[in-house]
This record gives structure tokens, C-alpha cells and sequence, in this order.
């Protein structure tokens, strides 16, 4: 999802000056101090195809589709691996349809050491034609799991029915079988620490190899350990993402309507000169989700040029608002920054943006 869309789902995006930059006063000594404890020991992280310098404790958590297949990692042992994939299986055989039909249709190896596929309704209430996909192999500390919905109307066969009778394909599954077990096969674990040098799309414990190719997805969160309010998400996608700019966005009317709803105010926005990107950006200070303080900063990149060898990125960071307290969300009157020791700790990050060399 498009930054300016993450910002009006939340409905937090209404300020009352518009046209107009607020420009925070310079950092006094204690806020200088502070942005350089977080900025000293920035680490290069991969995501996409992108490179980007984050904060030495920032963990992160994400996923990719690829071709329309969900990807997904979690770091375990091999034994830990086995396990979860036994005990899934045996979910999946336990489990019976309402009707007639089976829920199961499948369970098979894959060609990768250990890894295992699944073929079965999705849920026990599934159309008789569903089919989900679940692959899952371990590799290098990490288990890697895909999935995706299909459809095969020929067992049972529905062939009869009107609106299948239109249908050019009736039988989605080989095809989408085929696909899965190819990603399964080239998808490797990857180190947060690691930066290949091959091209293809880095995610959350994962890297796909691969050329630059269309419908390559990456979102991936990075959440500060030590100021937990702190997040940034980025989005990377080689999807078209509209001919309208994020400075063009910001002022349409549908965002101008929301002005007067809420006490926030631009903090900066304009054209950033990020070598080698066409890039612009957006900050605010404004109420955020629990009704606490913060801020929400917005960097786009290739927004009207996105494709395969120019993928469309989008960074938010977000301060203040709630956090999740044993097992509470507590609103934050403000955030553990002030707006220019945020302003400060988004310069250095998001300035490191940039393509990964050999990305291509």
C-alpha cells in the first residue's frame, strides 16, 4: 500500500497548515547528544532491491509476494522446523469439510531436502473447486513457508455450471503447483546482516534470486528495541503505481477535506535530492492511532516510474501514538522524541536509500 494511503487508512492525516512548512528550532545539546546515540552505529539493511542504514537494534519482521504467492520466514533449528511441519500436517489430515468432500488433498515432499507440500480447501467451508497451496522447506537457520489460493473445478467436477462453462482455465492447480515449488526451490534463508551481491529481492530472513521481473512485492517493518514507539515501514513494489505524485497526493481535495478534522501540521515536504532516485517527501506532526502525539514521516520513490528495473519504495516512519503494554495498548502523550530529534533521526536515515549494487 501506497504511503499516503497507510496514512489516510489510519485517518491521521489531517493538519491545519497547508502549503506551509513548520520548521522545529535547532537541537539543544541533550536532543544532539540523543540523535547521536541512535545514529552512531547505523547497519545496512536489504530490502527489495534497495539498501537502507537503520539503527543498530532496530529488529525487523516482514514478508514478500512473488507472482502472487505469500512469502514468509521465521528463524528456528532444523528439529524445531520438523516438528512444526509434522504437527501441521497432522492438523491438516484431522481437519473434515462440511460436505461431502475431502479437506486434504494432498501432502507431498518437495524436491528440497525435508521440505513439504500441502494441497487442501483453505477452510472447511471452502467452495468444493478451492485450493490452497502451502510449501515450507528450512534452510540456513530459517523456515521458509509460501502460499496461495487457486481453484480447480474439475475435481469435483463442475464443468456443468454456467459461469465455469466461461471459463478458459477450469484446473488453475498444476500451474500454480509448479510455481510454488519453483520458488521453494531457488528461495534461500538470508541473515539480517547478510547483503547479497547477486541480483534479486531481499525480505524479512529470506532472498529470491532472480532478474528483475514484475508482480516482486517486499514490506518489511523495523521497530527500534530501545525506543519501541520508533518504527519504520517500507514497502517495494515493481507494480505501476498511478501517474500522481506524493506532493500532488497531499494536496488533493479529498486530503485538503480533512484539514480541519485534527490539530497537525507539516513539518517539511518538498523534492529530495536522493542521487541516482526521484524521490519526495512529506513529514507531519499529528495525532496518531490511540490518540497520542507523534510524528509520521513519508519518502517516495519512483512513484510514477515504477516497474521492474525501477521499483516504486515508499519508507514511513512512525513516533508516538500507543504501544502494547503486557498485553495493554497505553497511549503516549508524546513520543520518545521530540519532533526535531525525529526530524534529525529521519535525515540520516532516510538518506541512506539506495540501490543495492548488483541488485539488476
Amino acid at each position: 500500500m501506497k504511503g499516503i494511503g497507510k496514512i489516510l487508512a489510519t485517518g491521521c492525516v489531517i493538519f491545519t497548515i497547508a502549503g506551509c512548512n513548520h520548521q522545529s528550532g535547532p537541537l539543544s545539546q541533550e536532543e544532539k547528544h540523543i540523535v547521536t546515540e541512535l545514529t552512531e552505529n547505523l547497519k545496512t539493511r536489504c530490502v527489495g532491491r534497495y539498501l537502507i542504514d537503520l539503527p543498530e537494534d532496530a529488529t525487523e519482521s516482514g514478508y514478500a509476494t512473488i507472482v502472487g504467492v505469500y512469502i514468509e520466514t521465521k528463524a528456528m533449528t532444523e528439529d524445531a522446523y520438523r516438528q512444526e511441519v509434522s504437527q501441521r500436517e497432522a492438523q491438516l489430515k484431522a481437519t473434515k469439510s462440511i460436505d461431502a468432500y475431502p479437506f486434504l488433498y494432498s501432502a507431498e515432499n518437495a524436491p528440497a531436502r525435508g521440505a513439504r507440500y500441502f494441497i487442501h480447501r483453505g477452510t472447511v467451508y471452502s467452495d468444493p473447486a478451492t485450493r490452497q497451496i502451502e510449501a515450507y522447506k528450512w534452510e540456513r537457520g530459517y523456515r521458509i513457508s509460501l502460499k496461495v489460493e487457486t481453484f480447480d473445478y474439475t475435481h469435483p467436477d463442475q464443468t456443468n455450471d454456467v459461469l465455469v462453462q466461461k471459463m478458459t482455465v477450469k484446473n488453475q492447480l498444476p500451474e500454480k503447483v509448479r510455481v510454488v515449488l519453483t520458488l521453494l526451490e531457488k528461495l534461500r534463508g538470508r541473515p539480517k546482516e547478510e547483503i547479497p551481491s547477486e541480483p534479486g529481492i531481499c525480505f524479512a530472513g529470506g532472498f529470491f534470486p532472480s532478474a528483475a521481473s514484475g508482480d516482486q512485492y517486499v514490506g518489511s517493518g523495523f521497530r527500534l528495541a530501545n525506543n519501541r514507539d520508533i518504527s519504520f515501514d517500507l514497502s517495494v513494489d515493481t507494480e505501476p503505481q498511478g501517474n500522481m505524485k506524493l506532493l500532488q497526493r497531499i494536496e488533493s481535495p479529498e486530503v485538503r477535506a480533512m484539514y480541519k478534522a485534527a490539530d497537525s501540521s507539516v513539518i517539511r515536504k518538498g523534492i529530495v535530492d536522493q542521487p541516482g532516485l526521484k524521490a519526495e517527501e512529506w513529514l507531519i506532526e499529528t495525532r496518531r492511532p490511540g490518540g497520542g502525539r507523534g510524528d509520521l514521516f513519508t519518502l517516495a520513490v519512483n512513484e510514477t516510474s515504477s516497474g521492474p528495473s525501477s521499483p516504486y519504495l515508499s519508507l514511513d516512519m512512525y513516533t508516538g501514538g500507543q504501544l502494547l503494554i503486557q498485553g495493554k495498548f497505553v497511549k503516549l502523550e508524546t513520543g520518545s522524541l521530540s519532533t526535531g530529534e525525529a526530524v534529525a533521526l529521519w535525515d540520516a536515515v532516510s538518506r541512506t536509500v539506495r540501490i543495492r549494487p548488483g541488485a539488476f
